[in-house]
C-alpha cells in the first residue's frame, strides 16, 4: 500500500481497517486526475484484499475536500471537467480520459463498509462519499 501521491493509506489496529486519508491539504483535498487514478487502484487493492474488513475515508488537513481550479480547470494536473467533460456519460476525467463513476471500484460500489468521516467542508466530489449529491 503506497506509491500514492493524493492519498495516504494506512491500516488500523490490527490491519483489518484501512484507513484512506486524502492527502492534498494544501489544496484542500482537491479532487484531480491523479487523485481518481490512485482512487480507481486503491480501491481494486481494497477489494481484493482478504484482512481488510472496513475502510475509512477522511481527509488531510482543515477540511474534507473543496473545488479549487484543479478539479475545475484543465490546468497541469487538473480534470478538465470545466473544459469538455463528458459528465452525461457518468464519469469523471480530463482531456480523453473518462472513468465512469459507476463502474469503477470507487467506495460507492465497495463492497466492503466504507465509513466517510468528514469534517469541515466537503463540496463538490467530496459529496459522493456522503449521501449527498450522487451518493450513497
Amino acid at each position: 500500500r503506497g506509491g500514492f501521491t493524493t492519498l495516504r493509506v494506512t491500516p488500523e489496529g490490527d490491519g483489518r481497517i484501512l484507513h484512506v486519508e486524502l492527502n492534498r491539504p494544501e489544496k484542500r483535498n482537491a479532487m484531480n486526475a491523479a487523485f481518481w487514478r490512485e482512487m480507481v487502484e486503491c480501491f481494486q487493492d481494497i477489494e481484493q484484499d482478504p484482512t481488510c474488513r472496513a475502510v475509512v475515508i477522511s481527509g488531510a488537513g482543515k477540511i474534507f475536500t473543496a473545488v479549487p481550479g484543479d478539479l475545475l480547470g484543465a490546468g497541469e494536473g487538473g480534470t478538465g471537467m470545466g473544459r469538455g467533460h463528458r459528465g452525461d456519460q457518468g464519469g469523471v476525467g480530463g482531456g480523453d480520459t473518462l472513468i465512469p463513476i459507476p463502474h469503477c471500484p470507487l467506495p460507492l460500489q465497495c463492497p466492503k463498509p466504507v465509513i466517510a468521516a468528514v469534517h469541515g467542508a466537503c463540496v463538490g466530489a467530496g459529496e459522493l462519499g456522503t449521501g449527498k449529491g450522487g451518493g450513497v
